[in-house]
């Protein structure tokens, strides 16, 4: 049926959607996320386009680890002492923090990484995720990341063990980490983070993150005290977070970016504005900041009292702050060094340059874009309407034409490969023009009007200039005879409006920041209160029952079983319509090196996880790069 309507859809429509795609530009990238030498990447490797056959996907099994060095030879620094750059015997590089670089490495002074940012509010991570993401890696380092497989790997904790019946996990902090003003990391630290991430004081948009850790729902929403957080000290360098009841998915959670220690010696005394300034701001992670020209410049150097297992082989980063498109003409202009995702406009231009086609790589990415409703009022508390705008949207289209192949069509929340991802549920909102047409007379709204002959008209809203909210208008009134009026918003005001609730139809997106189903399904949809969940005005009991149970479920597999019953309601129940998910493409220039490739072949540079570290600048960098 896909194929018959397809050829049947209007050729002026793929022209004007196209044109309004190559018009839309290229939007800067905003988090919501040390290997040996790798080939140069010269050509574009082989990705999935399609979504994995069979059923469940399990999710990676949280083990006791302890401390890795990713393959990275790492001669451990003096505790304390400032380390020095040396030379080893064979002419080899060794970087101030032990790393030994590659032979086809530049040298220290031209391990220089230049990349787009935007200007932060401040620097608080574990406070505001998207107003402080400039920090994210550099600064901050979670208790855990993900390599690129996926898979965790210890950060500044160099193990955890799980308790019994997953109660609480104790996490081992490495020994000797040390803020970049040479303060020791403490468990005290972590105590005092939650207890800061958490204060209602500071309003904090996405403590909604931590809710799985015993007391931090109660005191953000004022009905709990500090001291009640589930987050205590065993000793000198444990530290022991409790689940809200029992919690498995910690593990996974404290792989999130934003889940990084505030410093207690700075912080405690100025909770607000202790991250406002160079001067005031302390890093725990591989780098530290030493320039901050507002609206301009970033620039971090080594830390040198970082001693993980993530020893950059990058030795500067410079962050070139701005907003807005123009980031793939400062990327052609050899301004930054790598573009981490591609607008299909902007793919479209490296496709057909002779000169960049084989720097392009891709991979499939953990996000979903979906609509959003408010289903507590009319029209939207109608589930035959619902049932049919979802029947009503031809997806693959929507990828493979407007989205020029940089999203492959998806009608569920958990992405193909994602933990408990179930294929069954694609087929539940699957394109069908005359089920969807049937289902719109039965709502009450046969051809698009009411039972007095009244337009139904719908306002449906999208962050910026979004082709998906053009395409979706054409479909519903074209193929249902609704009218819609699209409403585009400016990005902030747009997440605020979703935050508050205030716009009944609007296009959604999410990309994964942890893997494990809460994430998506009990962090995004499980209800908060009486509008629904923190982003979407949704509420089912007996989801928000299965999600609860899941969280709690330390058998694996039952875990899983109870997320699928619950992104089955989730989908069934229309709460949202599911659309795609995204395939990122990227491009970087060949002095970029180091980028392992993952276990499906693709060299990509995975955001989220350890590719910043694992990276290093190739000895032909000056072969490329213009002089900034």
């Amino acid at each position: 049926m896909d194929i018959q309507i397809v050829s049947s859809y209007s050729r002026r429509h793929f022209l004007k959607l196209a044109a309004a795609v190559a018009a839309a530009g290229g939007v800067p990238f905003l988090v919501a996320c040390g290997g040996g030498a790798a080939p140069s990447p010269t050509a574009a490797p082989s990705v999935a386009t399609t979504a994995p056959s069979g059923g469940a996907t399990a999710a990676p099994t949280p083990q006791p680890t302890s401390a890795a060095t990713s393959g990275q030879s790492q001669p451990t620094p003096t505790a304390g002492a400032k380390p020095v750059a040396t030379e080893a015997p064979s002419g080899e590089i060794v970087t101030p923090q032990g790393r030994k670089l590659p032979a086809d490495a530049a040298p220290l002074d031209k391990q220089v990484y230049y990349e787009s940012a935007s200007e932060p509010k401040h620097l608080d991570v574990v406070r505001d995720i998207y107003g402080a993401a400039a920090v994210l890696n550099y600064g901050a380092e979670p208790m855990l990341r993900l390599d690129e497989n996926y898979q965790i790997v210890p950060a500044l904790a160099e193990s955890y063990k799980i308790g019994p019946n997953a109660e609480y996990v104790d996490f081992v902090l490495r020994k000797d980490a040390k803020w970049s003003d040479g303060t020791p990391i403490t468990p005290d630290d972590w105590v005092f983070t939650f207890r800061h991430a958490a204060d209602p004081k500071l309003d904090n948009p996405w403590a909604f993150f931590y809710y799985a850790i015993k007391g931090v729902k109660d005191y953000k929403s004022g009905k709990g005290k500090a001291e009640d957080i589930g987050v205590e000290k065993i000793d000198d360098r444990t530290v022991r977070i409790y689940g809200d009841g029992p919690a498995p998915q910690i593990p996974a959670l404290m792989t999130y970016q934003a889940a990084v220690p505030a410093p207690k010696h700075k912080a405690e005394k100025d909770p607000l504005h202790w991250a406002d300034t160079v001067e005031g701001f302390v890093s725990s992670g591989p780098f530290k900041l030493v320039k901050w020209e507002h609206n301009q410049r970033m620039e971090w150097e080594i830390n040198p009292y970082y001693n993980g297992p993530h020893k950059p082989g990058i030795q500067r980063v410079v962050q070139l702050l701005g907003t807005g498109g123009g980031w793939f003409n400062a990327w052609l202009n050899k301004e930054i060094d790598i573009m981490p995702i591609l607008a299909p406009a902007e793919l479209a231009q490296a496709r057909a340059n002779a000169q960049v086609k084989d720097l392009i790589h891709s991979f499939p990415d953990m996000e979903t874009k979906w609509v959003s409703f408010d289903t507590f009022h009319p029209p939207f508390d109608n589930l035959k309407l619902r049932q049919a705008l979802a029947h009503a949207i031809d997806r693959k289209t929507l990828c493979d034409k407007v989205l020029q192949g940089t999203a492959i069509p998806g009608a569920t929340m958990l992405p193909p490969g994602f933990p408990a991802y179930n294929q069954d549920l694609e087929a539940v909102q699957a394109f069908d023009l005359e089920k969807a047409k049937s289902l719109l007379a039965s709502a009450g709204y046969p051809g698009g009007r009411d039972s007095t002959g009244k337009q139904l008209t719908l306002d449906l809203y999208s962050e910026g200039n979004d082709v998906k909210a053009q395409f979706i208008q054409d479909q519903w009134q074209t193929g249902l005879g609704i009218k819609v009026n699209v409403k585009p918003v400016e990005g902030t005001v747009w997440k605020k409006m979703r935050s508050e609730h205030q716009m009944p139809l609007f296009i959604n997106r999410y990309e994964y920041d942890y893997m494990d189903p809460s994430n998506l399904l009990t962090s995004l949809w499980k209800s908060t209160g009486e509008k629904g969940s923190p982003t979407n005005s949704w509420k089912n009991d007996q989801f928000d029952k299965l999600v609860t149970d899941a969280g709690h479920e330390s058998d694996v597999q039952k875990r899983l079983e109870l997320y699928q019953q619950a992104e089955k309601i989730l989908v069934e129940d229309v709460a949202g319509i599911f659309l795609n998910h995204m395939l990122i493409f990227q491009v970087w220039w060949p002095y970029i090196k180091g980028i392992p490739a993952d276990k499906s072949g693709n060299i990509a540079f995975h955001y989220l996880d350890i590719s910043r570290f694992q990276m290093y600048i190739g000895r032909d960098v000056d072969q490329f790069r213009k002089a900034h």
